[in-house]
């Protein structure tokens, strides 16, 4: 991976890759990614968009498909893990890791570059949920779909990766700037102590 930012960079000039994943299950170990987008956002805007199903190489549950609509039958063309790998860590590049609940996505993330033969990501991490624990106390579920309607988000397409991708990328964006205005916090390394 390409290195990350100086903490010293102004939040406002640093992109932030928003990611989100649809899986087989919990596990990166047991299961793979049915689905996978990342968006760039830099200065309050989304500038650019990777989206793509992934072929899991395992039957996906009923439960899964009941949940995201994501069935075997969408994926059996789409590129395996191995194939998207190198585009993952391209579009990646040296952005800020960003998902809601960062660990899980990671974790998938990870598990497909290493399929890829591409070491592990090493791009500074970003969580909107650990921010969304900070900036709103009040709400007893800091899950996707309370926080963003909370924010006055629309999701039309929760649990899809694109669909919930948008919706972290908003959130983001609208933390930014409560955190630049209410916090006074500027730069990446304020941001990552924030959070």
């Amino acid at each position: 991976m390409n290195s990350a930012p100086p903490s010293s960079q102004l939040i406002a000039e640093t992109t932030f890759v928003v990611v989100d994943v649809e899986t087989t299950g919990l596990s990166p170990r047991e299961g793979g990614i049915t689905e996978i987008a990342m968006l760039k956002v830099r200065n309050g805007l989304i500038h650019d968009e990777f989206t793509t199903l992934v072929n899991p190489l395992q039957p996906i549950s009923d439960s899964i498909t009941l949940l995201t609509g994501i069935d075997d039958a969408m994926v059996a063309d789409a590129p395996t893990a191995k194939m998207v790998a190198p585009r993952v860590a391209e579009f990646l590049g040296c952005g800020i890791f960003t998902a809601h609940n960062a660990q899980f996505d990671l974790g998938f993330v990870n598990h497909t570059l290493l399929q890829g033969n591409i070491a592990p990501v090493e791009n500074l991490i970003l969580c909107t949920c650990k921010l969304a624990r900070r900036m709103l106390p009040e709400l007893s579920s800091k899950s996707l779909g309370p926080v963003a309607r909370r924010l006055g988000i629309k999701n039309s397409h929760r649990h899809r990766a694109a669909g919930d991708a948008f919706a972290t990328a908003e959130v983001l964006i609208q933390f930014l700037r409560r955190i630049e205005e209410h916090y006074d916090v500027h730069d990446v390394a304020g941001l990552l102590k924030f959070q």
